[in-house]
C-alpha cells in the first residue's frame, strides 16, 4: 500500500485543485477522472485516502463507496466525501456508508489539508496496528505448536481418518505437523546449510502422496 491520496471526480477542474491543493502540502496523489474504472483502480493501487465526489455519471460517489467497504481488500481505506451537496442528510448518508469525514465545496484548502492530514495520520496508525496484530497473531501460532495441543491435532485428524469421518481440515492439520516437525528437524541438523525448510517440505509431501 502506497501512502498516497486518491481524487475521484468526474470534473477535471475540481480534480487538478484538489491536486494542486494536496501536493502543494505535500502529499502523493493519483487521480482518477472516470468512476467507471475507478473501483479497479483502487483495489489494484491501494492509496492510503481517497477523496471522493458523489454526483458522478454511471457510478456516484454513494454506490462506489458501497463497493469499497463490502470488499475486504479496500474495506479499510479511508474515504472523505468532497462534494457540492451540503444539506444534512447527505452528509450523514455519506457517514453512514463507512465515509471518514465530508468536505463540502467550494473547497477551503486549508480545511483539505487539514482533514486529509487527521484521516491519513489514522489510516497510517490503522495500518501499523493491523501489523503488529499479525505478527503477535503469528507469533501465538508459533507457542501453539510448541505445546501438547499440535498433537493431539494431528493425532485426532489421524483417528477421524481412519475411522472414515475425515474432512479437509484433517489433512490440513496433518499437512501443518509434518511441515513443523520438518522445519524444526533441517533447523537443528548439521545438514542445514545443504539442504532448505522448502526442498525438504516438498520431497517429504510429494513421497507422502
Amino acid at each position: 500500500m502506497t501512502n498516497k491520496v486518491m481524487i475521484i471526480d468526474d470534473n477535471e477542474t475540481n480534480v487538478k485543485l484538489l491536486n494542486l491543493v494536496l501536493t502543494k502540502a505535500g502529499f502523493k496523489t493519483d487521480t482518477i477522472i472516470n468512476p467507471k474504472f475507478a473501483f479497479d483502480i483502487i483495489k489494484e493501487t491501494k492509496p492510503t485516502l481517497i477523496l471522493l465526489d458523489i454526483n458522478m455519471p454511471e457510478v456516484n460517489g454513494f454506490q462506489l463507496c458501497k463497493m469499497l467497504k463490502k470488499d475486504n481488500e479496500t474495506k479499510t481505506i479511508p474515504v472523505i466525501f468532497v462534494s457540492s451537496l451540503t444539506d444534512a442528510q447527505y452528509i450523514a448518508g455519506g457517514l453512514a456508508l463507512g465515509g471518514a469525514d465530508y468536505i463540502t465545496k467550494p473547497i477551503k484548502p486549508e480545511e483539505v489539508v487539514a482533514r486529509v492530514s487527521v484521516q491519513m495520520q489514522l489510516a497510517l496508525a490503522q495500518k501499523k496496528l493491523r501489523k503488529t496484530n499479525e505478527i503477535l497473531q503469528k507469533q501465538i501460532t508459533e507457542d501453539r505448536l510448541n505445546t501438547s495441543d499440535m498433537q493431539e491435532d494431528f493425532l485426532y485428524s489421524l483417528m477421524q481418518i481412519k475411522s472414515g469421518q475425515d474432512s479437509e481440515k484433517d489433512y490440513e492439520r496433518i499437512k501443518f505437523f509434518i511441515e513443523y516437525v520438518i522445519e524444526k528437524t533441517i533447523k537443528s541438523s548439521p545438514y542445514d546449510e545443504d539442504l532448505t525448510v522448502d526442498f525438504a517440505k516438498d520431497a517429504v509431501l510429494k513421497s507422502l502422496k
